[in-house]
Protein backbone atom coordinates (compact mmCIF):
# COMPACT_ATOMS: atom_id res chain seq x y z
CA UNK A 1 0.00 0.00 0.00
CA UNK A 2 1.25 3.47 -0.78
CA UNK A 3 1.43 6.23 1.81
CA UNK A 4 -1.23 8.93 1.94
CA UNK A 5 1.20 11.34 0.38
CA UNK A 6 1.91 8.97 -2.49
CA UNK A 7 -1.80 8.42 -3.02
CA UNK A 8 -2.36 12.10 -3.75
CA UNK A 9 -3.96 12.81 -7.09
CA UNK A 10 -1.85 12.45 -10.20
CA UNK A 11 -2.62 15.22 -12.67
CA UNK A 12 -1.89 15.66 -16.33
CA UNK A 13 0.94 17.92 -17.34
CA UNK A 14 -0.04 21.47 -18.10
CA UNK A 15 -0.12 22.08 -21.81
CA UNK A 16 -1.04 18.53 -22.83
CA UNK A 17 -3.49 20.16 -25.16
CA UNK A 18 -4.56 23.75 -25.42
CA UNK A 19 -6.74 24.86 -22.49
CA UNK A 20 -10.05 25.99 -23.89
CA UNK A 21 -13.70 25.61 -23.01
CA UNK A 22 -15.91 23.24 -24.97
CA UNK A 23 -18.49 24.96 -27.09
CA UNK A 24 -21.52 23.23 -28.59
CA UNK A 25 -19.72 23.29 -31.95
CA UNK A 26 -16.60 21.70 -30.42
CA UNK A 27 -18.67 18.94 -28.85
CA UNK A 28 -20.50 18.14 -32.05
CA UNK A 29 -17.20 18.09 -33.93
CA UNK A 30 -15.48 15.70 -31.54
CA UNK A 31 -18.50 13.43 -31.13
CA UNK A 32 -19.09 13.24 -34.86
CA UNK A 33 -22.68 14.42 -34.79
CA UNK A 34 -24.66 16.72 -37.05
CA UNK A 35 -27.39 18.92 -35.62
CA UNK A 36 -29.64 17.13 -33.15
CA UNK A 37 -29.27 13.69 -34.75
CA UNK A 38 -26.53 11.82 -32.89
CA UNK A 39 -25.19 8.63 -34.43
CA UNK A 40 -23.08 7.09 -31.73
CA UNK A 41 -22.12 3.98 -33.64
CA UNK A 42 -20.44 5.92 -36.43
CA UNK A 43 -19.67 9.21 -34.69
CA UNK A 44 -17.95 7.82 -31.62
CA UNK A 45 -16.06 5.25 -33.65
CA UNK A 46 -14.30 8.14 -35.35
CA UNK A 47 -13.76 9.96 -32.08
CA UNK A 48 -10.68 7.95 -31.22
CA UNK A 49 -8.93 8.93 -34.41
CA UNK A 50 -9.87 12.56 -33.88
CA UNK A 51 -8.22 12.44 -30.47
CA UNK A 52 -5.14 10.58 -31.65
CA UNK A 53 -6.09 7.21 -30.21
CA UNK A 54 -6.62 4.97 -33.24
CA UNK A 55 -9.21 2.23 -33.28
CA UNK A 56 -7.22 -0.76 -32.02
CA UNK A 57 -9.04 -2.30 -29.07
CA UNK A 58 -7.93 -4.25 -26.06
CA UNK A 59 -9.62 -7.50 -25.17
CA UNK A 60 -10.78 -8.51 -21.73
CA UNK A 61 -9.81 -5.26 -19.99
CA UNK A 62 -6.54 -4.22 -18.41
CA UNK A 63 -3.44 -6.37 -18.60
CA UNK A 64 -3.60 -6.87 -14.84
CA UNK A 65 -6.60 -9.16 -15.23
CA UNK A 66 -5.74 -12.67 -14.15
CA UNK A 67 -7.60 -15.93 -14.43
CA UNK A 68 -11.03 -17.00 -15.66
CA UNK A 69 -13.99 -18.32 -13.71
CA UNK A 70 -13.07 -21.99 -13.94
CA UNK A 71 -9.60 -23.55 -14.08
CA UNK A 72 -8.16 -27.02 -14.09
CA UNK A 73 -5.93 -27.34 -11.06
CA UNK A 74 -2.84 -29.46 -11.55
CA UNK A 75 -4.04 -31.05 -14.79
CA UNK A 76 -4.90 -34.79 -15.01
CA UNK A 77 -4.24 -36.73 -11.84
CA UNK A 78 -3.76 -40.51 -11.91
CA UNK A 79 -4.88 -42.44 -8.86
CA UNK A 80 -3.41 -45.85 -8.10
CA UNK A 81 -5.34 -48.58 -9.87
CA UNK A 82 -8.00 -46.18 -11.14
CA UNK A 83 -8.78 -44.05 -14.20
CA UNK A 84 -7.32 -40.63 -14.88
CA UNK A 85 -9.46 -37.87 -13.32
CA UNK A 86 -9.52 -34.09 -13.61
CA UNK A 87 -9.78 -32.11 -10.41
CA UNK A 88 -11.67 -28.87 -11.06
CA UNK A 89 -11.23 -26.07 -8.55
CA UNK A 90 -13.02 -22.76 -8.26
CA UNK A 91 -11.82 -19.52 -9.84
CA UNK A 92 -8.20 -18.70 -9.19
CA UNK A 93 -7.61 -15.41 -7.39
CA UNK A 94 -5.73 -12.71 -9.32
CA UNK A 95 -1.96 -12.57 -8.98
CA UNK A 96 -2.02 -8.81 -8.44
CA UNK A 97 -2.30 -7.24 -5.00
CA UNK A 98 -4.55 -4.28 -5.73
CA UNK A 99 -7.20 -2.97 -8.12
CA UNK A 100 -6.33 0.26 -9.92
CA UNK A 101 -9.21 2.39 -11.16
CA UNK A 102 -8.43 5.24 -13.55
CA UNK A 103 -10.37 8.45 -13.95
CA UNK A 104 -10.17 11.66 -15.94
CA UNK A 105 -12.06 14.17 -13.85
CA UNK A 106 -12.64 17.92 -13.95
CA UNK A 107 -10.61 18.76 -10.87
CA UNK A 108 -10.21 22.29 -12.23
CA UNK A 109 -12.08 24.43 -14.73
CA UNK A 110 -15.77 25.21 -15.20
CA UNK A 111 -16.97 21.72 -14.22
CA UNK A 112 -14.88 21.37 -11.05
CA UNK A 113 -18.02 21.88 -8.95
CA UNK A 114 -19.18 18.39 -9.89
CA UNK A 115 -16.00 16.64 -8.82
CA UNK A 116 -16.08 18.55 -5.54
CA UNK A 117 -19.75 17.92 -4.74
CA UNK A 118 -21.13 15.04 -6.83
CA UNK A 119 -19.45 11.79 -7.91
CA UNK A 120 -16.05 12.82 -6.48
CA UNK A 121 -16.96 12.61 -2.78
CA UNK A 122 -19.11 9.53 -3.39
CA UNK A 123 -16.37 7.41 -4.95
CA UNK A 124 -13.72 8.59 -2.48
CA UNK A 125 -15.89 7.53 0.45
CA UNK A 126 -16.61 4.19 -1.23
CA UNK A 127 -12.89 3.53 -1.74
CA UNK A 128 -12.22 4.40 1.89
CA UNK A 129 -14.93 1.99 3.06
CA UNK A 130 -13.79 -0.79 0.71
CA UNK A 131 -10.19 -0.53 1.87
CA UNK A 132 -11.18 -0.34 5.52
CA UNK A 133 -12.87 -3.72 4.98
CA UNK A 134 -9.71 -5.15 3.43
CA UNK A 135 -10.64 -4.65 -0.22
CA UNK A 136 -12.88 -6.22 -2.84
CA UNK A 137 -13.13 -10.01 -2.56
CA UNK A 138 -12.06 -11.51 -5.89
CA UNK A 139 -12.14 -15.31 -5.84
CA UNK A 140 -11.28 -15.37 -2.15
CA UNK A 141 -8.53 -12.74 -2.31
CA UNK A 142 -9.24 -9.25 -0.99
CA UNK A 143 -7.76 -6.52 -3.16
CA UNK A 144 -7.59 -2.90 -1.95
CA UNK A 145 -8.61 -0.22 -4.43
CA UNK A 146 -6.35 2.56 -5.66
CA UNK A 147 -7.43 5.52 -7.78
CA UNK A 148 -5.25 6.94 -10.56
CA UNK A 149 -6.78 10.28 -11.47
CA UNK A 150 -5.95 12.92 -14.07
CA UNK A 151 -7.29 16.46 -14.22
CA UNK A 152 -8.92 17.16 -17.60
CA UNK A 153 -9.31 20.84 -16.67
CA UNK A 154 -12.93 20.69 -17.90
CA UNK A 155 -11.69 20.37 -21.50
CA UNK A 156 -13.27 17.64 -23.63
CA UNK A 157 -10.23 16.65 -25.67
CA UNK A 158 -8.17 16.45 -22.45
CA UNK A 159 -10.72 14.05 -20.98
CA UNK A 160 -10.65 11.79 -24.03
CA UNK A 161 -6.87 11.70 -24.25
CA UNK A 162 -6.57 11.03 -20.53
CA UNK A 163 -8.99 8.13 -20.78
CA UNK A 164 -7.09 6.58 -23.68
CA UNK A 165 -3.82 7.02 -21.76
CA UNK A 166 -5.27 5.34 -18.67
CA UNK A 167 -6.36 2.33 -20.69
CA UNK A 168 -3.53 1.96 -23.23
CA UNK A 169 -0.50 3.15 -21.27
CA UNK A 170 -1.35 2.93 -17.57
CA UNK A 171 -3.35 -0.27 -18.14
CA UNK A 172 -5.70 0.37 -15.24
CA UNK A 173 -8.11 -2.38 -14.26
CA UNK A 174 -11.24 -0.25 -14.56
CA UNK A 175 -12.22 3.35 -15.29
CA UNK A 176 -14.67 5.81 -13.81
CA UNK A 177 -16.61 8.25 -15.98
CA UNK A 178 -15.65 11.91 -16.47
CA UNK A 179 -17.93 14.79 -15.46
CA UNK A 180 -20.90 16.12 -17.48
CA UNK A 181 -23.18 14.66 -20.15
CA UNK A 182 -21.05 15.73 -23.12
CA UNK A 183 -17.93 14.16 -21.58
CA UNK A 184 -19.85 10.95 -20.78
CA UNK A 185 -20.99 10.75 -24.39
CA UNK A 186 -17.41 10.98 -25.63
CA UNK A 187 -16.14 8.50 -23.02
CA UNK A 188 -18.81 5.97 -24.04
CA UNK A 189 -17.27 5.69 -27.50
CA UNK A 190 -13.77 5.26 -26.13
CA UNK A 191 -14.69 2.64 -23.53
CA UNK A 192 -16.93 0.68 -25.85
CA UNK A 193 -14.15 0.52 -28.46
CA UNK A 194 -11.59 -0.45 -25.82
CA UNK A 195 -13.97 -2.99 -24.22
CA UNK A 196 -13.88 -1.34 -20.81
CA UNK A 197 -16.93 -1.06 -18.57
CA UNK A 198 -18.14 2.54 -18.28
CA UNK A 199 -20.66 3.47 -15.59
CA UNK A 200 -22.19 6.92 -15.78
CA UNK A 201 -21.28 9.61 -13.29
CA UNK A 202 -22.60 13.19 -13.68
CA UNK A 203 -24.20 12.63 -17.05
CA UNK A 204 -27.36 11.40 -18.76
CA UNK A 205 -27.85 9.03 -21.66
CA UNK A 206 -30.65 10.46 -23.77
CA UNK A 207 -28.30 10.71 -26.76
CA UNK A 208 -26.93 7.21 -26.14
CA UNK A 209 -30.24 5.39 -25.74
CA UNK A 210 -30.81 4.34 -29.35
CA UNK A 211 -27.38 2.76 -29.56
CA UNK A 212 -27.82 1.10 -26.16
CA UNK A 213 -31.22 -0.26 -27.15
CA UNK A 214 -29.69 -1.64 -30.36
CA UNK A 215 -27.03 -3.47 -28.33
CA UNK A 216 -24.20 -1.36 -29.75
CA UNK A 217 -22.96 -0.12 -26.36
CA UNK A 218 -22.38 -3.40 -24.48
CA UNK A 219 -19.86 -1.89 -22.05
CA UNK A 220 -21.89 1.21 -21.11
CA UNK A 221 -24.14 1.21 -18.02
CA UNK A 222 -26.32 4.19 -17.15
CA UNK A 223 -27.12 4.80 -13.48
CA UNK A 224 -27.80 8.51 -12.98
CA UNK A 225 -31.39 9.56 -13.64
CA UNK A 226 -31.89 11.97 -16.54
CA UNK A 227 -34.40 13.74 -18.78
CA UNK A 228 -36.58 11.52 -20.97
CA UNK A 229 -36.09 8.21 -19.18
CA UNK A 230 -36.79 9.55 -15.71
CA UNK A 231 -37.46 13.14 -14.72
CA UNK A 232 -39.51 14.89 -17.39
CA UNK A 233 -42.33 12.29 -17.38
CA UNK A 234 -42.67 12.80 -13.60
CA UNK A 235 -42.52 16.58 -14.00
CA UNK A 236 -45.30 16.40 -16.57
CA UNK A 237 -47.43 14.50 -14.09
CA UNK A 238 -46.73 17.07 -11.38
CA UNK A 239 -47.80 19.86 -13.72
CA UNK A 240 -51.13 18.11 -14.17
CA UNK A 241 -51.50 17.55 -10.42
CA UNK A 242 -50.68 21.18 -9.53
CA UNK A 243 -52.57 22.80 -12.40
CA UNK A 244 -49.50 24.32 -14.05
CA UNK A 245 -50.56 25.64 -17.46
CA UNK A 246 -47.59 27.66 -18.77
CA UNK A 247 -43.80 27.38 -18.63
CA UNK A 248 -40.67 29.16 -19.85
CA UNK A 249 -37.28 27.45 -20.21
CA UNK A 250 -33.67 28.54 -19.88
CA UNK A 251 -31.10 25.93 -20.90
CA UNK A 252 -27.33 25.81 -21.10
CA UNK A 253 -26.20 25.53 -24.70
CA UNK A 254 -24.41 22.18 -24.48
CA UNK A 255 -25.54 18.56 -24.64
CA UNK A 256 -27.11 18.59 -21.17
CA UNK A 257 -29.25 21.61 -21.90
CA UNK A 258 -30.08 20.45 -25.42
CA UNK A 259 -31.37 17.12 -24.10
CA UNK A 260 -33.34 18.57 -21.20
CA UNK A 261 -35.19 21.38 -22.92
CA UNK A 262 -36.18 19.16 -25.85
CA UNK A 263 -37.53 16.43 -23.57
CA UNK A 264 -39.29 18.96 -21.34
CA UNK A 265 -41.07 20.33 -24.39
CA UNK A 266 -42.32 16.83 -25.21
CA UNK A 267 -43.50 15.75 -21.77
CA UNK A 268 -44.79 19.08 -20.47
CA UNK A 269 -46.63 19.81 -23.70
CA UNK A 270 -48.20 16.36 -23.47
CA UNK A 271 -49.42 17.35 -19.99
CA UNK A 272 -51.18 20.39 -21.46
CA UNK A 273 -48.51 22.95 -20.53
CA UNK A 274 -47.98 25.78 -23.03
CA UNK A 275 -44.29 26.59 -23.57
CA UNK A 276 -43.97 30.37 -23.74
CA UNK A 277 -40.24 30.60 -24.51
CA UNK A 278 -37.14 28.43 -24.75
CA UNK A 279 -33.88 30.37 -24.34
CA UNK A 280 -30.36 28.99 -24.85
CA UNK A 281 -27.74 30.35 -22.44
CA UNK A 282 -24.02 30.11 -23.29
CA UNK A 283 -21.79 28.46 -20.65
CA UNK A 284 -20.04 31.03 -18.49
CA UNK A 285 -22.54 33.83 -19.17
CA UNK A 286 -22.14 36.78 -16.79
CA UNK A 287 -25.48 38.58 -17.13
CA UNK A 288 -28.92 37.01 -17.58
CA UNK A 289 -30.99 40.03 -16.55
CA UNK A 290 -32.42 40.58 -20.04
CA UNK A 291 -33.53 36.93 -20.22
CA UNK A 292 -35.14 37.07 -16.77
CA UNK A 293 -36.96 40.31 -17.63
CA UNK A 294 -38.32 38.72 -20.81
CA UNK A 295 -39.57 35.67 -18.88
CA UNK A 296 -40.98 37.90 -16.15
CA UNK A 297 -43.04 39.68 -18.80
CA UNK A 298 -44.31 36.29 -20.06
CA UNK A 299 -45.48 35.47 -16.52
CA UNK A 300 -45.32 31.64 -16.73
CA UNK A 301 -46.54 29.42 -13.92
CA UNK A 302 -43.25 27.50 -14.10
CA UNK A 303 -39.68 28.54 -14.89
CA UNK A 304 -37.36 25.63 -15.75
CA UNK A 305 -33.62 26.29 -15.49
CA UNK A 306 -31.80 23.46 -17.29
CA UNK A 307 -28.35 24.88 -16.62
CA UNK A 308 -25.16 24.02 -14.75
CA UNK A 309 -24.42 25.33 -11.23
CA UNK A 310 -22.66 28.61 -12.14
CA UNK A 311 -25.46 29.59 -14.53
CA UNK A 312 -28.18 28.40 -12.15
CA UNK A 313 -26.67 30.46 -9.35
CA UNK A 314 -26.56 33.53 -11.58
CA UNK A 315 -30.17 32.96 -12.67
CA UNK A 316 -31.46 32.64 -9.10
CA UNK A 317 -29.53 35.68 -7.91
CA UNK A 318 -30.88 37.74 -10.79
CA UNK A 319 -34.47 36.64 -10.11
CA UNK A 320 -34.07 37.71 -6.49
CA UNK A 321 -32.58 41.07 -7.45
CA UNK A 322 -35.45 41.73 -9.85
CA UNK A 323 -37.97 40.44 -7.29
CA UNK A 324 -39.34 38.02 -9.85
CA UNK A 325 -41.35 35.27 -8.13
CA UNK A 326 -42.90 32.67 -10.44
CA UNK A 327 -45.31 30.19 -8.92
CA UNK A 328 -42.85 27.33 -9.45
CA UNK A 329 -39.14 26.98 -10.24
CA UNK A 330 -37.44 23.76 -11.40
CA UNK A 331 -33.66 23.78 -11.09
CA UNK A 332 -31.18 21.57 -12.90
CA UNK A 333 -27.67 20.70 -11.64
CA UNK A 334 -26.76 22.64 -8.52
CA UNK A 335 -30.31 22.98 -7.30
CA UNK A 336 -30.09 19.64 -5.50
CA UNK A 337 -26.88 20.46 -3.65
CA UNK A 338 -26.86 21.42 0.02
CA UNK A 339 -24.07 23.90 -0.71
CA UNK A 340 -26.41 25.65 -3.16
CA UNK A 341 -29.23 25.90 -0.63
CA UNK A 342 -26.82 27.16 2.03
CA UNK A 343 -25.21 29.83 -0.14
CA UNK A 344 -25.13 33.01 2.00
CA UNK A 345 -26.36 35.02 -0.98
CA UNK A 346 -29.60 33.04 -1.11
CA UNK A 347 -30.30 33.04 2.66
CA UNK A 348 -32.69 30.11 2.51
CA UNK A 349 -34.59 31.54 -0.45
CA UNK A 350 -34.54 28.19 -2.27
CA UNK A 351 -37.36 26.91 -0.07
CA UNK A 352 -40.15 25.90 -2.42
CA UNK A 353 -37.85 25.49 -5.43
CA UNK A 354 -38.03 22.12 -7.15
CA UNK A 355 -34.92 20.27 -8.25
CA UNK A 356 -34.01 17.33 -10.46
CA UNK A 357 -32.91 14.17 -8.75
CA UNK A 358 -34.14 13.24 -6.26
CA UNK A 359 -33.80 11.50 -2.94
CA UNK A 360 -34.14 12.39 0.71
CA UNK A 361 -32.85 11.13 4.06
CA UNK A 362 -36.51 10.27 4.62
CA UNK A 363 -36.56 7.92 1.62
CA UNK A 364 -35.37 4.85 3.54
CA UNK A 365 -33.49 4.07 6.77
CA UNK A 366 -30.48 3.14 4.61
CA UNK A 367 -30.61 6.56 2.94
CA UNK A 368 -30.63 8.26 6.35
CA UNK A 369 -27.68 6.14 7.51
CA UNK A 370 -25.71 7.01 4.38
CA UNK A 371 -26.54 10.71 4.77
CA UNK A 372 -25.14 10.69 8.29
CA UNK A 373 -22.02 8.85 7.16
CA UNK A 374 -21.44 11.18 4.22
CA UNK A 375 -21.89 14.31 6.34
CA UNK A 376 -19.51 12.96 8.99
CA UNK A 377 -16.87 12.51 6.28
CA UNK A 378 -17.29 15.65 4.17
CA UNK A 379 -19.60 17.99 6.06
CA UNK A 380 -23.21 18.82 5.14
CA UNK A 381 -22.33 21.30 2.41
CA UNK A 382 -21.03 18.69 -0.07
CA UNK A 383 -24.03 16.36 -0.23
CA UNK A 384 -26.03 16.15 -3.46
CA UNK A 385 -29.70 15.18 -3.27
CA UNK A 386 -29.74 14.18 -6.93
CA UNK A 387 -26.76 11.90 -7.32
CA UNK A 388 -25.10 11.03 -4.01
CA UNK A 389 -27.33 8.06 -3.18
CA UNK A 390 -27.34 6.87 -6.81
CA UNK A 391 -23.53 6.98 -6.99
CA UNK A 392 -23.19 4.95 -3.81
CA UNK A 393 -25.71 2.39 -5.08
CA UNK A 394 -23.87 2.23 -8.40
CA UNK A 395 -20.56 1.51 -6.71
CA UNK A 396 -22.10 -1.13 -4.45
CA UNK A 397 -23.72 -2.69 -7.51
CA UNK A 398 -20.35 -2.73 -9.31
CA UNK A 399 -18.52 -4.24 -6.33
CA UNK A 400 -21.08 -7.02 -5.98
CA UNK A 401 -20.76 -7.79 -9.70
CA UNK A 402 -16.97 -8.14 -9.37
CA UNK A 403 -17.32 -10.40 -6.36
CA UNK A 404 -19.98 -12.53 -8.05
CA UNK A 405 -17.93 -12.86 -11.23
CA UNK A 406 -14.87 -13.73 -9.09
CA UNK A 407 -12.59 -12.17 -11.69
CA UNK A 408 -11.41 -8.80 -12.99
CA UNK A 409 -12.38 -9.70 -16.54
CA UNK A 410 -14.47 -6.88 -18.06
CA UNK A 411 -16.74 -9.16 -20.11
CA UNK A 412 -17.57 -11.51 -17.25
CA UNK A 413 -18.31 -8.63 -14.89
CA UNK A 414 -20.48 -6.93 -17.52
CA UNK A 415 -22.43 -10.17 -17.95
CA UNK A 416 -23.19 -10.18 -14.23
CA UNK A 417 -24.14 -6.50 -14.23
CA UNK A 418 -26.69 -7.06 -16.98
CA UNK A 419 -28.66 -9.63 -15.00
CA UNK A 420 -28.01 -9.27 -11.27
CA UNK A 421 -30.62 -8.04 -8.79
CA UNK A 422 -28.92 -6.84 -5.61
CA UNK A 423 -29.60 -4.84 -2.48
CA UNK A 424 -27.93 -1.43 -2.34
CA UNK A 425 -28.18 1.67 -0.20
CA UNK A 426 -30.88 3.00 -2.55
CA UNK A 427 -33.09 -0.02 -3.16
CA UNK A 428 -33.59 -3.58 -2.00
CA UNK A 429 -33.85 -4.57 -5.66
CA UNK A 430 -31.32 -2.66 -7.75
CA UNK A 431 -31.06 -3.86 -11.35
CA UNK A 432 -30.58 -2.78 -14.97
CA UNK A 433 -33.31 -2.82 -17.58
CA UNK A 434 -32.65 -4.79 -20.82
CA UNK A 435 -30.82 -1.77 -22.29
CA UNK A 436 -28.31 -1.47 -19.41
CA UNK A 437 -30.07 1.55 -17.91
CA UNK A 438 -30.97 1.44 -14.22
CA UNK A 439 -34.58 0.37 -13.89
CA UNK A 440 -36.95 3.14 -12.80
CA UNK A 441 -38.13 1.10 -9.82
CA UNK A 442 -34.63 1.26 -8.32
CA UNK A 443 -34.66 5.04 -7.77
CA UNK A 444 -35.77 6.83 -4.62
CA UNK A 445 -37.36 9.61 -6.70
CA UNK A 446 -37.03 11.96 -9.67
CA UNK A 447 -38.20 15.44 -8.60
CA UNK A 448 -37.45 17.05 -5.25
CA UNK A 449 -38.36 20.27 -3.45
CA UNK A 450 -36.63 22.23 -0.70
CA UNK A 451 -38.92 22.70 2.29
CA UNK A 452 -37.47 24.56 5.29
CA UNK A 453 -33.97 23.60 4.22
CA UNK A 454 -34.81 19.90 3.91
CA UNK A 455 -34.90 17.96 0.61
CA UNK A 456 -38.23 16.25 0.01
CA UNK A 457 -39.12 13.86 -2.81
CA UNK A 458 -42.36 15.05 -4.43
CA UNK A 459 -42.88 12.21 -6.95
CA UNK A 460 -46.32 10.58 -6.80
CA UNK A 461 -46.81 7.97 -4.07
CA UNK A 462 -45.25 5.75 -2.87
CA UNK A 463 -42.00 7.73 -3.34
CA UNK A 464 -43.27 11.10 -2.05
CA UNK A 465 -41.67 11.85 1.31
CA UNK A 466 -43.84 14.83 2.22
CA UNK A 467 -47.62 15.02 2.32
CA UNK A 468 -47.84 18.36 0.51
CA UNK A 469 -46.08 20.11 -2.34
CA UNK A 470 -45.52 23.81 -1.88
CA UNK A 471 -47.38 25.45 -4.77
CA UNK A 472 -47.29 28.31 -5.36
CA UNK A 473 -43.85 28.43 -3.83
CA UNK A 474 -43.11 31.11 -1.22
CA UNK A 475 -41.72 34.41 -2.46
CA UNK A 476 -37.98 34.92 -2.01
CA UNK A 477 -38.62 37.05 1.07
CA UNK A 478 -41.03 34.53 2.61
CA UNK A 479 -38.70 31.62 1.93
CA UNK A 480 -35.76 33.50 3.38
CA UNK A 481 -37.77 34.06 6.54
CA UNK A 482 -38.40 30.30 6.84
CA UNK A 483 -42.01 30.29 5.70
CA UNK A 484 -43.88 27.01 6.03
CA UNK A 485 -46.91 28.15 4.05
CA UNK A 486 -48.22 25.42 1.74
CA UNK A 487 -51.18 25.30 -0.63
CA UNK A 488 -50.92 21.98 -2.39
Amino acid sequence: MRSDEEEARECTEEGLVEDREVSRRDFLKYAGVAGAVIGVGGGLGGLLAACGGGTTTTTGGATTTAGGPTTTAGGPTTTAGGPTTTVVSGPEPPKQDKIVIGASRSISGISAFFDQNAFGPAYRLWIKDVNAAGGINVAGKKLPVEIKEYDDQSVLDNATRNLIKLIDQDKVDFVFAPTSTAFLFAAAGVCNAKKYILMSAEGGATSLEKEMEAGKMPYVFQFLSYSNHNQMPVMGGLCTELGIKTASFMYIDDLHGIEYHSQAEIFLSSAGVKILSDTAVPPGIKDVSSIIKKIQAENPDLLCSFQYPPENGLTLGTMMQLNYNPKAVLLGPGGSFQVFYGDPGFKGALDGCMFEGAWSPKSTPAAKEYTDKFIAEFGPEHIDYWGALIYRAELEFFQQAIETAATLDQDKIADVMRTQHVKTVMSDDTFMNPFQILDNSSYAGQIGQWQNGFPQVIDPAPKRTTAKIWYPKPTWAEAGAGSTTSTS
